[in-house]
């Protein structure tokens, strides 16, 4: 009891400091600014760069409510999340949805996650690739783009295949602080270049296009959606945050939505702004000079460190996954050793941990050469990963969320919450289609 009391008066404390306290802190395990670096790293990629260019096609005001819009769903299919495993008492997002949706649409997530990982890591490299060759225009290397992409490629395998090794979110939080560190770096010059460079207030009220319906408006939801996709990591966060309460789940949902939408935003506002009807699908091609390298360095970075994430949550997937089928057939071959301790049914650790470490190993290398030969040898993939990549992960993020809340909380349904959630997937899956004529 006393432990308990000491724990309690010291978060008191803990809590009781300063912003500028709290924020200057050193960053610990398991706590909620932790959790938060590490929930941004994979949230703010590629995607990022094209929204303002989805404001150049939508309006600006429109893209703005489409971003608040995206953001508030995907918050809330994060809570739902924390909700239903909270009640019953899920350590896995597989676990959950077989305890709440059956064995089939445990099947069905898993197929799901695996190929919606896959063409993400697909797109993460391609892209890679693409500023790189940029980068090596830029410093007077005249090589082919296929050259340099094949180069590329090759390069980037073996230096992300033993970040990707490691097995705990935690293992990564240097990765995560670089990332982060790298997108906040772009985002500051593209909001210098506006401020010192940008176009006079007269040109901006002139030129800017505020609001545009038409199908366009599905292609822009469901792209900056993709920016809000990070709902893999609600469990693996839960494990290794401090004191897991709903209370303190909220707060790292809450605040990483918050701090992604303020980048978003000034991304948005200041590459739109700046350009207006010249802006390109990636922002960052519409700079020349010393501001155009040194952003796609800074994105470079990030799209390194973003491969080792997506690996990290999918093979967390493809664990609980294999595991589950391990056991199961071990104990119906009574294979497997069990033993009774305190009323608990214990399997022999070695069985477990053996099978385990397999997976880790051939998941990570499946992963890693499975996206890198598709992003090597099939140049018109990008095609199919908008289309494929939409569906797969809408998902992940709003199908299978709204379906265990409905599922568990009939009782007491929030018909807003449920609006808002086939609001996503009929939009989501729209511009998914549409995106490809």
């Amino acid at each position: 009891m006393q432990s308990t009391i000491i724990s309690s008066n010291t978060e008191q404390d803990h809590d009781k400091r300063s912003l500028i306290a709290k924020c200057c802190s050193p960053v610990k395990r398991g706590s909620i600014r932790m959790s938060i670096i590490t929930m941004l790293a994979p949230c703010m990629g590629i995607g990022m760069l094209g929204l303002p260019y989805r404001a150049a096609q939508s309006g600006l005001i429109l893209e703005i409510l489409i971003m608040t819009l995206a953001g508030t769903i995907s918050c809330l299919s994060m809570h739902i999340l924390s909700w239903a495993a909270q009640d019953l008492q899920c350590n896995s997002y597989n676990e959950l949805i077989q305890l709440s949706l059956g064995n089939k649409a445990k099947r069905l997530f898993e197929v799901m996650v695996i190929c919606g990982t896959t063409l993400g890591c697909v797109n993460i490299q391609i892209s890679f690739q693409l500023i790189i060759y940029q980068i090596s225009v830029y410093l007077g290397f005249n090589y082919s783009q296929h050259s340099t992409m094949m180069t590329t490629q090759l390069l980037f395998v073996i230096p992300n295949l033993l970040i990707s090794w490691q097995k705990s979110l935690y293992r990564l939080r240097y990765v995560s602080l670089i990332g982060v560190c790298s997108i906040l770096y772009l985002t500051l010059l593209i909001f210098l270049d506006f401020i010192l460079y940008g176009s006079t207030s007269e040109e901006i009220h002139s030129e800017i296009n505020y609001v545009t319906i038409d199908m366009n408006f599905f292609v822009s939801f469901a792209m900056t959606f993709y920016c809000f996709m990070c709902h893999l990591f609600v469990f693996p966060i839960k494990k290794e945050l401090h004191n897991p309460t709903l209370a303190r789940q909220s707060k790292v949902w809450v605040r990483t939505t918050i701090c992604s939408f303020s980048v978003y935003l000034v991304i948005l506002i200041a590459g739109y702004l700046n350009f207006l009807d010249q802006t390109q699908i990636w922002i960052i091609n519409n700079y020349k000079g010393n501001y155009s390298f040194f952003g796609k360095l800074g994105m470079s970075v990030s799209l390194f460190f973003a491969v080792p994430f997506a690996i990290l949550a999918c093979r967390n997937v493809i664990n609980d996954m294999l595991l589950s089928d391990e056991i199961e057939y071990q104990l119906k071959s009574q294979t497997m050793k069990v033993s009774n301790h305190e009323g608990r049914i214990v399997f022999e650790v070695d069985s477990v941990d053996a099978y385990r470490n397999k997976i880790h190993k051939y998941s990570t290398l499946g992963l890693q050469l499975v996206s890198g030969t598709l992003a090597l040898f099939i140049p018109e993939i990008p095609r199919f990963v908008a289309l494929i990549g939409g569906f797969t992960g809408t998902f992940s993020v709003c199908v299978f969320p709204l379906l265990i809340y409905m599922k568990e909380y009939s009782d007491r349904r929030n018909y807003l919450i449920i609006a808002l959630e086939v609001t996503a997937i009929i939009c989501g899956w729209t511009g998914a289609i549409y995106s490809q004529f």
